[in-house]
């Protein structure tokens, strides 16, 4: 699994505001498909460069950053990105890098923005993200920070039932929902990069931190689309893929292998397994 730090949360690790392995940190499932503050539903995009994305009234501030999953139709809309506010319901994409995302060639519904923070106050605690929880919370054990590196013991979610878990979210907890700091969010996906525009059958990328299935379609953020006809492996620095021109610093979301979301609770047992690679849980 890979995830991102949220905004509060990172900037709590730089200023000493958290500690790893002193304070008191909880992990928890969340329903991805029920709406609270920073779990958004979107209805509709357009085809537009940049797409527009409407949704309930948002509270959301320009230069927010938002992980969209579940998006159709328009799925180069699915990934990381920086936001431009429209208007309370209408949002625009853009890259990290503020490059507009291109859309898929189609009005797209459906999927969710899940809200890393930013310049707004939406995303920053656990009361925004509380409302998604599946089962119950449960406190990490084990912290280590060695070389900059977050690991803890692995968390079992004991006899879990409800919706579908499509995330784990990790948060400081202090016993109070909306003071207790959002870190972040590990989800099934992670965000690609072309490290130079290519046309053939591989695609330079930055180093991959897990492994892409085989088969996998990629609609990339300039409208380009490329299909994995290898799979993909964790450090590999190019991918396998059918015949395609890809762009410099075009970015795609891309499940990774084996990572067990999002899972369908049964009642029993759901171990959260922290990745064993270099970067642990996260890494600064």
């Amino acid at each position: 699994m890979t995830n991102r730090l949220t905004e509060l949360g990172r900037e709590g690790f730089l200023d000493g505001t958290l500690d790893w392995d002193t304070q008191l940190f909880s992990a928890a499932l969340l329903d991805l498909n029920t709406a609270d503050a920073a779990v958004i539903a979107i209805t509709s995009s357009t085809s537009a460069s940049p797409p527009v994305m409407l949704t309930g009234t948002h509270g959301l501030t320009t230069g927010d950053i938002v992980f969209i999953q579940g998006h159709t139709t328009n799925t180069a809309c699915n990934g990381l990105w920086k936001i431009t506010v429209t208007d309370s319901t209408h949002f625009s994409l853009q890259t990290l890098a503020g490059v507009n995302v291109t859309g898929t060639g189609g009005a797209g519904a459906g999927g969710y923005a899940v809200v890393f923070g930013g310049a707004s106050t939406v995303g920053k605690f656990w009361s925004d993200f509380d409302g998604a929880l599946v089962g119950a919370k449960v406190n990490l054990a084990g912290e280590t920070k060695t070389l900059g590196v977050a690991d803890a013991n692995d968390v079992t979610f004991t006899g879990v039932s409800g919706a579908s878990v499509e995330a784990v979210a990790v948060f400081q907890d202090t016993g109070t929902n909306t003071t207790s700091r959002m870190v972040c969010v590990i989800t099934g996906y992670q965000q690609l990069i072309c490290a130079k525009t290519t046309t053939g059958t591989s695609i330079p990328v930055d180093p991959l931190l897990a492994g892409i299935p085989n088969g996998t379609v990629l609609k990339w953020s300039t409208g380009e689309s490329s299909t994995l006809t290898s799979a993909a492996n964790a450090g590999d620095r190019a991918l396998t893929v059918t015949s395609t021109t890809v762009t410099v610093e075009a970015t795609v979301s891309a499940p990774i292998t084996g990572s067990g979301l999002p899972v369908t609770p049964n009642s029993g047992n759901i171990v959260f397994a922290l990745d064993n690679g270099a970067n642990k849980l996260f890494k600064l």
